[in-house]
């Protein structure tokens, strides 16, 4: 997202969602149709693969304490857990579907939900847990609904995770070549195409005055693109990818600077962030590092098919099985409580990207995938898709959200859908065969 363009975007007030109009910057995929539910169609069903509220970061590594003088901020829970304020803005937004959904009709405005018609699914993780728990408390307070997740919270979930699970794998060649060609540069010349952020990022850390500059500099000049080449750390089954180096670094400290701020801390990143513009330069580094290793094509099938089969299943109500244990016919919301990596992986695979106004993280915490299903007066079936989130600013200041304040969303199109309607629907069997040519075979489960 470039400055300019995060300055253009303008926002408007339709059908209680905060929607982007006008000029939008982003990958040459993305393309963006009308929010309002047109005269005519009624919602059926919504499916939101959700990330997760707040967390603390996942890791304080000694390179990170090394690349600033500055001392990092203790969090109230462990590395890694959602926070009771990442529970709260979670609600904020379980009460802001409330209010979507009673006014599309799907959700009593009166009663509990009826048995089964609102089913969570959660990664093992606690914060994905905690989340599944603060999304229901939102949406049907005090109704006793429970979340869903597996049985064994010390294995892999696949269902999230199918090649950490050991559904299937990735050649390491092959995952090279993929990032390289996403990247449309060698990796060890990624550096040089993100400089002017990457110097901002040595600013925001005072990286000149830092430990590991004193130690690994000769001439103390530091500079991040300089002194930490990108390149790409990839194991032998493609278990875990990551990418080293200036990029991959400041794409963990940029979302922790990011995190910090939705917590309410009083100067994240020591208070060396002062405007949109350089949240937006900062956190373009982590959009780019989401890019390469979770929305490159190669990985996001390998670890994005069970997740969007479910999704498709849980839309087509001629699905033969669901993806989901004991989740009934009845269904009318679905909540799959997970990670940033997994929006990123569904969005590689439907090859849907996006710009978020008022939120420089393209996978923002809280921030979800929402697919409906809508059917006209004739009975035919669509799919609309849009990204729903909070605004950086809402997060911060834990904003009360509600039709008249709603949460932030960009409708999307898919590239793939060929006779979707003037609104933007895509017809429900031209979706399912969307996604039926996205997935990866040996990555299905049983």
């Amino acid at each position: 997202m470039t400055i300019s363009a995060f300055k253009r975007q303008k926002l408007t007030l339709r059908n209680g969602l905060l929607v982007a109009i006008g000029t939008a910057c982003s990958l040459s995929s993305t393309v963006y149709a009308s929010e309002t539910p047109a005269s005519g169609y009624q919602v059926e069903k919504v499916v939101i693969l959700s990330r997760h509220g707040v967390r603390a970061p996942t890791k304080m590594t000694q390179t990170m304490r090394d690349v600033t003088p500055n001392t990092w901020p203790e969090w109230p829970v462990k590395l890694g857990y959602i926070t009771p304020r990442g529970e709260h803005l979670i609600k904020l937004m379980g009460g802001f579907y409330r209010e979507k959904f009673q006014q599309q009709g799907i959700l009593s405005q009166e009663n509990c939900p009826a048995p089964n018609s609102v089913y969570v699914w959660a990664d093992v993780d606690q914060r994905t847990l905690k989340t599944g728990e603060a999304f229901l408390a939102g949406l049907a307070p005090q109704c006793g609904l429970t979340i869903h997740h597996q049985q064994n919270l010390e294995k892999a979930d696949p269902l999230f995770h199918p090649v950490k699970a050991g559904i299937c794998s990735m050649e390491k060649n092959q995952i090279q070549q993929a990032v390289e060609k996403e990247a449309q540069t060698p990796i060890d010349n990624l550096n040089q195409h993100y400089l002017p952020s990457l110097a901002l990022m040595n600013t925001t850390l005072n990286f000149a005055n830092s430990a590991w500059c004193q130690k690994h500099s000769v001439d103390k000049s530091c500079d991040l693109g300089q002194s930490m080449p990108s390149k790409l750390s990839i194991q032998e089954n493609g278990n875990k990818i990551t990418l080293d180096g200036a990029i991959g670094l400041s794409s963990t400290l940029a979302e922790i600077f990011l995190l910090e701020y939705a917590q309410g801390m009083p100067k994240a990143a020591w208070g060396n962030i002062h405007s949109e513009q350089e949240w937006a330069a900062l956190l373009k580094l982590h959009n780019t590092q989401f890019d390469l290793m979770a929305r490159t094509p190669y990985i996001a099938r390998h670890n994005g098919t069970p997740l969007l089969q479910a999704i498709s299943n849980a839309l087509d109500p001629n699905a033969t099985a669901s993806k989901l244990p004991d989740i009934s016919p009845d269904n009318k919301i679905l909540f799959i409580a997970g990670h940033d990596t997994n929006i990123a992986n569904i969005s590689g695979m439907l090859n849907i990207s996006w710009t978020l106004p008022g939120q420089p993280d393209n996978t923002p915490p809280g921030g979800a995938l929402v697919f409906e299903r809508l059917a006209d007066k004739a009975g035919k079936q669509y799919v609309s898709v849009s990204m729903v989130y909070q605004t950086l600013e809402q997060l911060h200041a834990q904003t009360p959200l509600s039709l008249k304040e709603p949460a932030g969303s960009v409708q999307l199109k898919i590239p793939g859908c060929s006779d979707q309607t003037a609104e933007g629907y895509c017809p429900l069997p031209t979706f399912t065969r969307v996604v039926s040519q996205s997935v990866e075979p040996g990555c299905q489960l049983q």
